[in-house]
């Protein structure tokens, strides 16, 4: 069953989108899948990854990083070390849960960081990795060379407004649940973050997915690809989807994103295989 820890709210200052900012959590079977959510963002981005734990019997756990579900203000406040501290107390959480089986960690954006850095100071925690639309590197110049001039000039923060998420999907990117500005000091130490893990990435030793699609704005398409290249001691695996933008957790190629991902998991996880379950149609 899946549940959530927060409360649902309407329109409220500071957010765009309508919805629950809540923790998600899944009950099942060991091992489980820890997913994370992006800068900004809330679990409602990393659902699909609960739909995939519910479907294939396992625990799942997506919980509200530091600095969000509450107003840009508070973001504003936090830095790297902040999620990755919120992250670690979850992934404890479920591994203790679980007997202390090593699980999935999955990430979308700034949670693909998150999840990396896991991997690197736990690796006997994290059974394999998927990345979504990593963040390792940003489009330039907007927002990579703009994020490296702030830093440069030391200028004082403030909050970049926030139009929309990128989405093609037009009714989930009307309604997709995310803060309607973006601290920049925040989003700066977040860069500088992925730069050291760019340089960490042949560390790695467990399966990686990595997934992207190939009409995102914000993380170049080729990020996967140039990841998994550099990733020389892990078994990584590529997936682009074609239509799909930056949030591919709720974009157009979703439903086939929740099928591929339940077929890598069922292998890497060494789940049984459920012949009865039907192909989910594409909307």
């Amino acid at each position: 069953m899946v549940s959530s820890v927060g409360k649902a709210e309407g329109k409220r200052a500071g957010w765009l989108g309508s919805g629950d900012p809540g923790t998600r959590r899944v009950s099942g079977a060991a091992p489980g899948i820890l997913a994370l959510h992006g800068f900004g963002g809330t679990p409602v981005e990393v659902e699909l990854l609960m739909d995939v734990a519910k479907g294939l019997g396992l625990q799942g756990l997506a919980p509200l990083l530091p600095g969000h579900g509450t107003h840009p203000d508070d973001l504003a406040k936090t830095r790297f070390r902040d999620w990755v501290r919120g992250a670690e107390q979850a992934l404890s959480e479920l591994y203790t849960h679980n007997g202390k089986q090593p699980l999935c960690v999955a990430g979308l954006s700034m949670g693909s960081l998150l999840a990396l850095e896991l991997a690197l100071r736990h690796p006997e925690r994290v059974r394999c990795l998927v990345l979504l639309s990593n963040a390792l590197w940003l489009r330039s110049p907007f927002p990579a060379r703009a994020l490296d001039l702030v830093a440069r000039l030391r200028l004082p923060d403030f909050q970049l407004p926030k139009l929309a998420s990128d989405l093609g999907d037009p009714v989930m990117r009307k309604n997709h649940l995310t803060y309607s500005s973006q601290p920049v000091h925040a989003a700066v130490d977040l860069q500088q973050a992925a730069k050291r893990l760019r340089d960490r990435l042949g560390e790695v030793r467990c399966p990686t997915f990595l997934i992207h699609g190939a009409q995102d704005r914000l993380c170049p398409m080729k990020n996967a690809d140039d990841a998994a290249r550099a990733m020389v001691r892990a078994e990584t695996r590529v997936l682009i989807l074609p239509r799909s933008r930056h949030i591919v957790t709720r974009d157009i190629e979703r439903r086939e994103l929740e099928r591929r991902l339940s077929d890598y998991l069922r292998a890497k996880l060494d789940l049984p295989d459920q012949p009865d379950l039907h192909t989910p149609v594409e909307p």
